[in-house]
């Protein structure tokens, strides 16, 4: 069996359990893209791997030397404060070598606010350009892991948050914004699948307008600007069915004429119109 990101894009993800949304593989894939154009290079880690959905996608599109550090508590769940996933070593590992490799892997299992730096870019071999932050979702655990990830990026590396627009973990959003707040050398490009992205400021518009010119067209993502935190974003979307009509004029017109003749005939029906009108 062929271990791709395409087959995992594919076919993989569906069965490896997680919550990564679908969409963001076709997003990470031209990242990855734009990144290897740029001659960005590094490792990759994740924040909270649970069986790793995401954590493979990084690591199949790792080439060369590059390592891939998986950080979770795994064990230690006593530490998961507020019960906002539960990883599992055995389940990642057995996934991680059905659909990609174990080769070049390093696990760390542990509190990541306690993880320095130095410590990480030890485990890493080096700066990290593809950082996903999925750990803890308390305002604290948030901040921390984004300054870990902004000390331990490559120049042109990208930081993949998760669910700071989810309602359900407000402490995400507080602490992101807190992050930017308090002197952040990182800021938002693009949101979309449940995913805030992140880089240095000089790398922000050339990934924006990849994104854009890449989903301009798209018939499964579709993309605009607009504006998070006073930072200029993309927002990606699944293009729906609604969309799609949308964007046809044919559509539009057969939509409104039934509509019309729809308004005509209740009116009709309640007495308060004339045939003819």
């Amino acid at each position: 069996m062929r271990r791709t990101f395409e087959r995992y894009r594919n076919v993989g993800y569906r069965f490896v359990t997680g919550f990564l949304e679908p969409g963001n593989l076709p997003v990470l894939e031209v990242l990855d893209a734009a990144q290897r154009a740029r001659q960005v290079t590094g490792a990759v880690a994740e924040i909270g791997v649970h069986h790793g959905r995401l954590f493979i996608a990084l690591h199949l599109l790792q080439r060369g030397a590059g390592k891939s550090v998986a950080i979770d508590l795994f064990g230690d769940q006593e530490l998961n404060i507020d019960k906002s996933g539960r990883g599992d070593q055995t389940k990642f590992t057995d996934n991680v070598a059905l659909w990609s490799s174990m080769d070049g892997v390093v696990l760390h299992q542990g509190d990541s606010t306690k993880l320095t730096g130095d410590v990480l870019l030890e485990k890493s071999g080096g700066p990290i350009r593809f950082f996903s932050v999925d750990g803890g979702h308390t305002e604290e655990i948030v901040y921390s892991d984004m300054r870990l990830a902004e000390e331990t990026l490559a120049d042109g590396g990208i930081v993949i948050a998760d669910d700071v627009f989810n309602q359900q973990w407000p402490g995400v959003a507080v602490g992101t914004l807190k992050y930017l707040a308090d002197g952040a050398k990182l800021v938002p490009f693009a949101i979309g699948f449940n995913k805030t992205l992140f880089t240095q400021p000089e790398y922000a518009a050339f990934y924006r307008a990849e994104l854009s010119s890449t989903f301009a067209k798209s018939l499964r993502i579709q993309t605009e600007a607009t504006v998070f935190a006073g930072h200029e974003v993309q927002y990606l979307a699944p293009v729906t069915p609604v969309d799609i009509l949308r964007r046809s004029e044919t559509a539009r017109s057969l939509y409104h004429r039934t509509y019309q003749e729809m308004v005509r005939g209740l009116q009709l029906m309640s007495g308060k119109g004339k045939p003819g009108q």
